[in-house]
This record gives structure tokens, C-alpha cells and sequence, in this order.
């Protein structure tokens, strides 16, 4: 079995275990297809804590549909994570991964956590199924991209490490 191959394989595991977790979960998500939150959740704040500048869930769709586009140059992916340029050897072999086990990514649900980030449940899919995972994203410099720890979470299911 090639690199390669084991990857996929490994990335197909990885999912398909996830589904079913999440099928054991009283998750009340509505995760119909094309169905997606149209304003960000709004969300209590602490003493002190600024809310983020407003963010939608189209600009989060748009970081993670190039995050998981085949098509997509490692340097296009680099732009939408956090600390990507340290990261283009890893998303270079993620571009393989996904030339042979396509994902896609719904965003849904965001949430304030500070006032430079926000989760937004995802629901990550490939050819056998897929699961919501909560990713995380970052403001920097008015650009929110995904955060390093939800891009080396995504990488790891592939056996990809962000070391």
C-alpha cells in the first residue's frame, strides 16, 4: 500500500469514526444540506472582552472551501490558516490527501469565544460520511482564517503532523 493510499485510508477512518460517535449524541444540529446560519450567534461576553468585529458565516465558508479545495495551490490554503506559511510542507501533502479523498466543509453556528476568535460548528464530509467539528478561527489583521490548532486537527486525521 502506498503513502498515498494510506493516507486516504487513514483520513475514510478517521471520518467514518467520527459519524459514529456523533450518531450516538443527542446533537439537535440541523445539519440538512445547504442549510447554513445567514448572522453570527451572538453570545455573552465578559467584563472586559470586546466582541469580534462582525463575522458571517459566508466569510468562514469561504476560508474553508479553499482549505479543502483540491484545485487549491498549498500557498492558497497557507492564506487561510493561521501560521500557514510555517505549515506548507503539511498542506502540501494535505493537497494530496485530498486529490484522493475529496472533503468538503458546511459552516454553521458561530460563536464568540473572544474578541479575536470564533467557533463555528462544522460539518466535515467526505465519500463515507461526515461529522460536525467545532473549528476555530482568528482574527488577524481584519482576516479570519482558521486557526493552527483546527487546521493540525483536520491535517492529523490524514496522519499529517503539524510538527
Amino acid at each position: 500500500m502506498t503513502t498515498s493510499s494510506l493516507r486516504v485510508t487513514c483520513v475514510a477512518a478517521a471520518l467514518a469514526a467520527a459519524a459514529a460517535l456523533t450518531g450516538c449524541s443527542s446533537d439537535d444540529t440541523d445539519t440538512t444540506a445547504g442549510t447554513t446560519t445567514d448572522a453570527p450567534t451572538s453570545t455573552t461576553t465578559t467584563s472586559g472582552v470586546a466582541a469580534p468585529a462582525a463575522v458571517t458565516v459566508e466569510q468562514l465558508q469561504s476560508q474553508v472551501d479553499i482549505f479543502f479545495d483540491p484545485a487549491a495551490t498549498t500557498e492558497e490554503r497557507a492564506a487561510v490558516v493561521e501560521n500557514g506559511t510555517d505549515r506548507l510542507p503539511v498542506l502540501e501533502q494535505f493537497t494530496g490527501v485530498l486529490a484522493g479523498y475529496p472533503l468538503t466543509g458546511t459552516v454553521g453556528e458561530i460563536t464568540t469565544v473572544d474578541a479575536d476568535t470564533v467557533t463555528a460548528t462544522t460539518e466535515v464530509a467526505g465519500p463515507h460520511g461526515g461529522a460536525p467539528m467545532p473549528l476555530t478561527f482568528e482574527d488577524i489583521d481584519g482576516n479570519w482564517v482558521i486557526a493552527d490548532d483546527s487546521a493540525c486537527s483536520i491535517l492529523s486525521m490524514g496522519r499529517l503532523s503539524c510538527e
